[in-house]
């Protein structure tokens, strides 16, 4: 493997030798059907259940190579080189993944993305998930440092795909803002709402999580106390709930003044949340791109949006893709293609919706007359 020390000691032309090689290589090896697999064969070193290194060939199955774990005790004793990746369940060659991966990084809809690779909808919707389980687990951890800016925004709970049979209240018509007895409209932020935290530091590190259900509280910012561990300062607005969590973490908080009849955009020391706001106003474009988001997979869309954000600052467009790949190729994804319509909710459907007694938080049938 080539480095940047061993690089710089090259001559012009000795590295213009190189280039000329690896165009060749490139030319023979980067096909139209270039297999996800070809891309990691070399990185198998241990089983991906056990993490055991005693691992020996075992044949190979549809052109693919085998391995076994020799570890007796191991509950998934076979694997491939992709076993635990999102290219596990994909068919699709490489070139496809690439031009889904710039559909995403464009956030073009399923619709779009089905016609540009070439896939079914479907296809599609199981490349997002799968990739957005799998780029979830390198923003999780985040650290945050120096000045951070801190505030949360709210949206809808949103059960688009959701069969009839488990809905917890009516089913509202697009485009329809009917009320009713089991559907009302709550003015201000009820516990309809759900909850989404936002932070974003001086280095560009960026916190996008579900906090919970209703207004903002200390109880959901201590959900993300360790991440704050090596803040000095938060930026907020005049929140209360800011202020007794920075408090709680000993962090010093600068709030923008909220005075009746008068507005104001920045502390006392100039600073703002535009950071923050960037990011909110991103969340409700691709909501209405999207025509709505499911509470289901919103995590995933936040993930997405973070790891969107931070290729922008560090990375030129033609090569986004090309990173990303190469960033998630080797990460172990939580989901499948099997159970992505089966991922718990992130907030309690019972604390949200229990007082309509509908669907399947009351008798459907008894109810039903109501709507």
């Amino acid at each position: 493997m080539l480095n940047q020390e061993f690089m710089n000691t090259l001559s012009p032309v000795e590295l213009q030798f190189f280039q000329s090689y690896a165009y060749k290589l490139i030319q023979e090896k980067v096909t139209a059907e270039t297999q996800n697999y070809e891309n990691m064969t070399g990185s198998i070193c241990e089983c991906p259940a056990c993490h055991c290194r005693y691992i020996r060939k075992n044949g190979t199955k549809n052109h693919r190579q085998r391995y076994e774990c020799k570890n007796k005790d191991c509950k998934h004793r076979f694997f491939t080189v992709t076993t635990g990746t999102f290219f596990y369940h994909s068919k699709s060659p490489y070139h496809t993944w690439l031009a889904f991966l710039g559909c995403e990084l464009n956030h073009l809809t399923l619709e779009q993305e089905a016609v540009v690779i070439g896939r079914t909808v479907t296809t599609c919707f199981n490349m997002r998930h799968t990739l957005y389980s799998a780029v979830s687990k390198k923003v999780m951890s985040v650290s945050l440092s120096g000045i951070t800016e801190l505030d949360a925004t709210y949206t809808k709970i949103n059960l688009k795909g959701t069969k009839t049979k488990n809905m917890p209240r009516i089913s509202k018509e697009r485009g329809k803002h009917k009320t009713s007895l089991l559907s009302k409209n709550l003015a201000g932020v009820s516990h309809h709402k759900v909850c989404i935290i936002t932070a974003v530091d001086e280095h560009d590190n960026i916190l996008y999580r579900i906090g919970g259900l209703g207004n903002e509280s200390t109880d959901k910012y201590m959900k993300y106390k360790k991440n704050f561990k090596n803040s000095d300062k938060i930026i907020s607005d005049s929140s209360k709930s800011i202020r007794q969590f920075a408090e709680t973490c000993h962090i010093t908080n600068d709030q923008i003044p909220c005075i009746a009849g008068e507005q104001h955009y920045t502390t006392k020391e100039g600073d703002s949340l535009g950071d923050v706001n960037e990011l909110h106003t991103e969340l409700k474009n691709l909501m209405r791109k999207y025509h709505g988001i499911s509470t289901r997979h919103l995590q995933g869309y936040l993930d997405w949006i973070t790891i969107c954000k931070k290729l922008k600052y560090t990375t030129e467009a033609k090569r986004r893709s090309y990173v990303v790949y190469m960033d998630t190729a080797f990460l172990k994804q939580m989901l499948t293609t099997l159970n992505i319509c089966s991922q718990p909710q992130p907030v309690s459907l019972y604390d949200a919706y229990s007082e309509y007694h509908y669907g399947i938080f009351g008798d459907f049938n008894q109810n039903q007359h109501l709507s």
